[in-house]
């Protein structure tokens, strides 16, 4: 349960940067979760697709303790990934971004784009928080180029709420069944997998 009522300190989090060997202009932002980091395979390989595809990849790497998590600050953790975009990305300029949230990143994506900075930035969107409104709103009401990806097995799944952004022209989306949190079937390994392809696949199509 995330709780929202502690002020977390100002900081700049640790950063993964992969550079092409010649100068992009096309960067992809990686937002993992609180536990889901960016090894995990859903970012491992959609780091990899986006650096096949010519894009420099930043990957945030943020850490929290159960302390700092229950109560959670969202605005003081988004404040600091946008800090930390700012410093890691201050001597550099890219024209087209790209940014793949996972799970708690959401949280930071849902005000990233409200900044000039990213207001134009296609977004893929990994098992959002969709319980929380904050979100909800920002991805129903959004006017950019963006995937939606969630199991229908997610403690954050809201059948009303993806059906409405399913009618949304600007989203594309895919339910995962029997898909939990983390878009796996803890009891069928094998079906993991399919699930994994079956995202990986989306996340290609999306970026063509």
């Amino acid at each position: 349960m995330i709780l929202e009522n502690q002020k977390s300190e100002v900081k700049i989090y640790p950063t993964n940067l992969m550079k092409q060997k010649e100068t992009t202009t096309k960067l992809a932002i990686i937002l993992p979760g609180a536990g889901y980091t960016s090894q995990g395979p859903l970012l491992h390989f959609s780091s990899g697709h986006f650096f096949n595809q010519g894009f420099d990849v930043l990957q945030i790497n943020y850490r929290f303790s159960e302390a700092e998590l229950d109560p959670f600050d969202s605005e003081g953790f988004s404040t600091n990934v946008l800090l930390t975009l700012d410093e890691t990305l201050k001597e550099t300029h890219y024209d087209q971004l790209v940014i793949v949230a996972k799970s708690i990143g959401t949280l930071a994506l849902t005000k990233l784009i409200e900044h000039q900075k990213y207001k134009n930035t296609s977004a893929i969107w990994l098992t959002p928080l969709l319980h929380r409104d904050d979100v909800y709103q920002t991805m129903l009401q959004n006017e950019n180029n963006a995937l939606c990806i969630i199991g229908d097995k997610d403690f954050c799944y809201r059948e009303e709420r993806f059906a409405n952004l399913v009618s949304n022209s600007t989203t594309k989306t895919l339910l995962i069944p029997n898909g939990d949190h983390s878009l796996e079937n803890k009891e069928d390994v094998l079906g993991s997998i399919d699930m994994l392809k079956d995202v990986i696949e989306s996340v290609i199509q999306f970026s063509y």
